[in-house]
């Protein structure tokens, strides 16, 4: 019977992490849909999805001013060489958000960052800095084949630098973090396909995406160990005091991130209570997605590299008829 009263209830289990998603403490380390749906053998339906949705929302006003702001990026040309490839289709998507919101008159506190999804809060990270200037370069420089791989080449070396160091410091100086981690795979997520798209301009040798790919996945494994034992040595629970001075319990998943809760429950609870918001937190990592991108991406690499599709943009007649 006293084991059994030290069993916390699903309720209890529900309460306490649902106040932890509320206080948003809850890590995330997961690859950002939008990424792995864009570096995907899908990328060229992706974008076209996007884009037809796009016209359907605006109005035919709205529409000629996207027309102008596109037509000021791509001069008369309504093909974009490789727009519907990887991270070419990527930084399509980012620009096409970027240009609707200004349409639409949006201002930057309504227009979600796709960097901050992606990379986390830290997004002012060397990571996220290098991708963020790349993507925002490709679509001025991408009917430019010769300056488009010489770019591409530069900010690939520059993002495999950052990306060795943010392992280094996770791997063998221990720094391991969620803030950390997710930067890592979504960095190396968007540097796999980087790196094709370089195969595909001939700047760099064709085996070099799949060596890369095979040290993405092999790390991810060894990181992904280290932060199940991270999470295990910094989730804590406390119950909130029975009797006065009543005193909030709290829900802690790592250094800095805490929040109280009032859940009520017996001090001997506390350890399964721990247990079960751990295994929680980690099964909503959704690992294995992260881990199949890198798998399929092995896959499919020859595919990948012959991506061609590209992206059409619509002529249309703006001017007004009398």
């Amino acid at each position: 019977m006293g084991n059994n009263s030290c069993s916390p209830s699903p309720e209890m289990i529900d309460g306490i992490y649902m106040v932890g998603q509320a206080g948003g403490i809850i890590p995330d380390i997961t690859l950002d849909k939008v990424v792995s749906n864009y570096l995907s053998l899908n990328s060229s339906f992706a974008l076209n999805h996007q884009y037809s949705s796009i016209q359907g929302r605006l109005s035919k006003e709205q529409l000629a001013v996207l027309d102008n702001n596109l037509t000021s990026i791509f001069s008369k040309k309504t093909k974009v060489s490789y727009g519907g490839v990887g991270v070419v289709a990527l930084a399509m998507s980012f620009l096409l958000d970027t240009l609707v919101a200004g349409v639409l008159g949006q201002t930057e506190t309504e227009l979600m960052d796709p960097y901050r999804r992606i990379f986390g809060p830290d997004n002012s990270s060397e990571v996220s800095r290098i991708t963020r200037d790349y993507l925002r370069r490709v679509p001025w420089m991408v009917n430019n084949s010769d300056l488009m791989a010489e770019i591409t080449d530069v900010y690939d070396q520059k993002l495999k630098l950052a990306l060795i160091k943010l392992y280094e410091s996770m791997a063998v100086e221990k720094r391991i973090s969620t803030a950390a981690l997710k930067l890592w795979i979504n960095g190396a997520a968007v540097h796999l396909h980087m790196r094709i798209h370089g195969i595909r301009l001939f700047s760099v040798p064709r085996g070099s995406a799949e060596s890369l790919r095979l040290s993405y996945r092999t790390g991810l494994g060894r990181l992904v160990q280290m932060y199940a034992s991270y999470l295990r040595q910094n989730v804590k629970e406390r119950a909130p005091t029975q009797e006065p001075p009543i005193k909030a319990g709290f829900l802690i998943t790592e250094p800095n991130r805490k929040v109280r809760h009032r859940v009520a429950h017996i001090s001997c609870q506390s350890q399964g209570i721990i247990s079960a918001i751990l295994s929680r937190i980690l099964a909503a990592q959704n690992i294995r997605a992260t881990e199949t991108f890198f798998e399929v991406a092995g896959r499919n690499i020859d595919k990948l590299i012959r991506q061609e599709e590209h992206f059409e943009l619509p002529s249309r007649n703006t001017s007004s008829s009398t």
